[in-house]
């Protein structure tokens, strides 16, 4: 055979088995709760997700084929008030990402650029709903406004008619409102700056069994307005679309997916993309697939991401998943083939996880806990990250509210996360070392004990959220090296500290999933390990809405004004 027939039999049989692959569910094990899926100008598809009072906030992910994805940026910097400490489970709800592609005149009006928007609406439960944008899902991205003012606004998207008119729909908040189970849609200016007319309630859950209606996402096909958004709670709730002539309705819902023999339970919120080639502005091939990217809940490992298939039926409906019977509503596939659309072939992206702190920022993986009164931590040119003590309250029985914990998601069922570090304190009960944050929490660390020693620390709370102690013990007394520094002088020690974190085969009672068992082990040399709670792992835990994190803290005593730290060489993780 000549060779560039051989090249192309290659090239054809590497096509094909490009589009024989298939994917498996979940795409991701990571933690992104309520994820809103545009497609990108440049052909990829663009993610963000609720992240509640992490900060940043409001993630940006960038993916090729909805299976593989990696953080490209945060849209949400700081919070848009002014509060310190943690802002557990509150702050920033189900938010949704849109792309607008139009002509945009020149300052002189003597040309057209094809020009893009990105938009990302969310409702924060206790202020109302806001929004940000920016030219490229890379950002940068604009300063949060606060379009519609109110308590227990959540969940809001925008629709962006044909006519030029807008329109933002919106669930409610139990918690906030006294109600939920009801979508309201209203007419924002043209500036989306404000809303131009009062909300009317276009769905009520609570007549057709949908009870606790919320997450909406709103679209527009055929004429026809949608809304798609799940029901019946987060753990064991279905998806619904709902159909209507006009963006007030009425509108007529069906139940599009639900778990039935699936092994998905939920499914949640999530988002419809009409994946389909553009050309250079705008215009569409005629070729297109439609998918769904939506939650489910896994207890301390989040509300992971998975992937449906979405066809359209003759009579105008969606199903979503595998609808085997026939019956108009689908279940979650456990695996199915890849999606064809976008840059199929590209390299198997994961997000970040590892950590070098070789640069300016840390990576884009790291989220506060919440925000301190004061500067927290540091990049550093000499190849660290400082994190500097913060003190707990006077009268704390644990550290729920101290908020500067740098922390990362749980990146997988099973993984090894590792830190080198150098621990240093000036005073007595600065602590310093690696943590896994939830409601329930364990840390491993370095205590200075104002001898020129520090104690290794092996620290549990069980109810942190609800105030319950913690409870430490001494695992061993270790000399410090005594360094100049300011008025005091500070003890330094180099340690690596490692959790290996495994999941339970077993699923306890009232659990969604088997849970994960952390173990902590320190090491002075990087090669001979001590286990601090081997005989006893420790459950990780979810937090508020969020799933377990793994990180690094540094705190000490009431009062102590001298502050501690910890320097962070690295941090690696190792999925299985």
């Amino acid at each position: 055979m000549r060779k560039r027939e051989t090249i192309a039999v290659l090239a054809a049989a590497f096509a094909a088995s490009l589009f024989a692959a298939t994917y498996k569910n979940p795409v991701l094990v990571m933690d992104f709760s309520d994820p809103d899926v545009c497609t990108g100008h440049d052909g990829r598809f663009y993610m963000t997700a609720s992240s509640f009072g992490g900060l940043p906030g409001l993630p940006v992910l960038a993916s090729d084929d909805f299976v593989n994805w990696e953080y490209v940026a945060y849209a949400l910097e700081k919070h848009p008030f002014e509060t310190f400490g943690p802002e557990h489970g509150n702050a920033v709800w189900a938010p949704s990402i849109r792309r607008r592609s139009f002509w945009k005149k020149d300052t002189k009006g003597q040309g057209r650029t094809w020009t893009h928007e990105y938009v990302i609406y969310w409702g924060d439960p206790d202020r109302g709903a806001y929004r940000v944008s920016a030219p490229d899902p890379r950002g940068p991205w604009s300063e949060p406004r606060l379009v519609v003012e109110g308590k227990g606004i959540i969940d809001t998207c925008p629709l962006y008619d044909d006519d030029g008119r807008i329109y933002l729909v919106n669930g409610w908040a139990q918690s906030r409102a006294g109600m939920n189970s009801v979508l309201t849609v209203r007419e924002l200016d043209a500036d989306e700056t404000k809303a131009i007319s009062d909300p009317v309630m276009v769905y009520d859950g609570v007549p057709d069994g949908n009870f606790t209606a919320e997450g909406p996402k709103f679209y527009k096909r055929n004429g026809e307005y949608w809304l798609m958004f799940p029901a019946g709670g987060v753990p064991t709730g279905w998806q619904v679309a709902a159909r209507a002539k006009s963006p007030y309705g009425p509108y007529e819902a069906r139940t599009v997916m639900a778990q039935g023999k699936s092994k998905i339970n939920g499914p949640h919120q999530g988002a419809w993309v009409h994946c389909e080639i553009e050309g250079p502005f705008g215009e569409k091939d005629g070729s297109g697939e439609d998918w769904f990217v939506h939650f489910t809940d896994r207890d301390a490992y989040g509300r992971i991401l998975c992937l449906q298939p979405m066809k359209w039926r003759e009579d105008g409906w969606p199903i979503i998943g595998n609808d085997a019977d026939g019956d108009g509503c689908g279940e979650p596939v456990d695996e199915y083939a890849m999606p064809k659309g976008g840059r199929l072939g590209a390299q198997k992206l994961y997000p970040q996880l590892d950590d070098e702190f070789d640069g300016t920022k840390p990576g884009l993986q790291w989220q506060w806990l919440g925000k301190s009164a004061n500067f927290a931590g540091w990049a550093t040119p000499f190849g660290f990250y400082r994190l500097y003590s913060t003190p707990v309250a006077q009268g704390a029985a644990n550290t729920w509210d101290t908020p500067n914990l740098m922390v990362q998601k749980f990146p997988a069922f099973n993984f090894t996360a590792t830190m080198k570090a150098q621990c240093g304190a000036k005073q007595p009960t600065e602590e310093s070392g690696i943590i896994v944050q939830g409601r329930d929490y364990a840390r491993l660390g370095l205590r200075y004990t104002g001898e020129k020693t520090f104690e290794v620390v092996y620290t549990e709370c069980f109810g942190a959220d609800k105030g319950e102690a913690e409870k430490s013990r001494v695992l061993a007394t270790v000399p410090a090296t005594v360094i100049s520094a300011g008025i005091r002088t500070a003890q330094v020690k180099d340690v690596y500290f490692k959790v290996d974190v495994r999941q339970n085969a077993e699923t306890p009672e009232k659990r969604l999933c088997g849970e994960p068992r952390c173990v902590f082990s320190y090491s002075f040399d990087g090669k001979t390990w001590v286990e601090a709670n081997a005989a006893s792992p420790f459950p990780a835990r979810e937090g508020k809405w969020i799933g377990a994190t793994i990180g690094l803290y540094a705190i000490s005593g009431p009062g102590c004004a001298d502050r501690g730290w910890i320097d962070a060489d690295y941090f690696r993780v190792v999925r299985y």
